[in-house]
């Protein structure tokens, strides 16, 4: 290490370093096969000119991914307007590089399959359900596997969607989406990267965003005309509550202080949703043709 790079933990894999009068951030990579994916995605977008991304400036070791650091960045919120209408934009752009970059061409790019995914999903968070029981009650426990058993078999039975595939993000979480000291939008963390249909990630994002306005999927269509044109079988993905089975998946994986510190706030987050899930689920079947 040169006596003049300083290093910062960020967390466990990812480093602020400060060199030269520069500042970096370092992502260390374990696996080669997903430093190669990110580095690839990133090179592609770039000769682009994809104005939505940070490059990489340097490429001297094939675990590390390096890149400037945005100072006072912060991630979107996606309660605001502002971020919504950005991020998704943003996003959109992402897609449509499908017009100039040959997506299926790049064999580092897994296909997502989502309905697959929540399956397993479902049924880890079934295997698990004596362990949430420390947490939630049993009807609460019933009610979500059952609505995710409803919204999977909704969207089986639903053609799917009539797009080419495309670049995904994978990860649209809000803070992978960044709002730079300018105001302009940056995707980082590509570590998730695959292929897919843009109607896929859309409808991630859509997860993302409801818990955020009360999960009003008309007011956010009203928002986004580009979401009113979703096929059935996306509209019946929105029924899947999947960022609630998510996140006790997560902190079931936790140390039990951990579990603890954390459940509160997402006993608050399950009860707020399943609250709304009966609207939600009355406004998609009046969407869906």
């Amino acid at each position: 290490m040169a006596d003049n790079q300083r290093f910062t933990k960020i967390k466990k894999n990812v480093w602020k370093m400060e060199s030269g009068g520069a500042v970096y951030s370092v992502k260390k990579y374990a696996s080669h096969a997903q430093a190669v994916k990110v580095r690839q995605v990133h090179q592609l977008l770039s000769a682009q000119h994809f104005p939505y991304i940070l490059p990489i400036v340097d490429k001297s070791d094939p675990l590390l991914i390096m890149q400037p650091w945005l100072e006072n960045a912060k991630a979107v919120n996606f309660k605001r307007r502002i971020d919504r209408i950005d991020s998704f934009r943003a996003l959109q752009a992402l897609h449509d590089t499908k017009y100039t970059i040959d997506w299926q061409s790049i064999s580092c790019l897994p296909y997502y399959h989502m309905i697959e995914k929540w399956e397993i999903r479902l049924a880890r968070f079934e295997e698990v359900r004596q362990m949430c029981g420390a947490f939630l009650a049993p009807s609460t426990i019933d009610q979500l596997l059952k609505y995710g058993q409803d919204a999977l078999h909704i969207a089986k039975k639903e053609s799917p969607p009539v797009h080419s595939l495309t670049l995904l993000h994978g990860d649209v979480v809000h803070h992978n989406i960044l709002r730079d000291s300018n105001g302009n939008i940056c995707f980082i963390d590509f570590d998730l990267a695959c292929l897919g249909t843009e109607e896929d990630e859309r409808v991630l994002w859509m997860h993302r965003v409801l818990p955020q306005i009360s999960y009003n999927p008309t007011f956010l269509m009203g928002e986004h005309p580009a979401l009113q044109t979703l096929s059935n079988q996306s509209l019946a993905k929105l029924l899947y509550p999947n960022e609630v089975l998510r996140e006790w998946l997560h902190l079931l994986s936790l140390p039990l202080a951990q579990q603890q510190r954390m459940a509160s706030k997402l006993l608050h987050f399950t009860d707020t949703a399943l609250s709304h899930w009966p609207r939600l689920w009355y406004d998609i079947e009046r969407m869906m043709k």
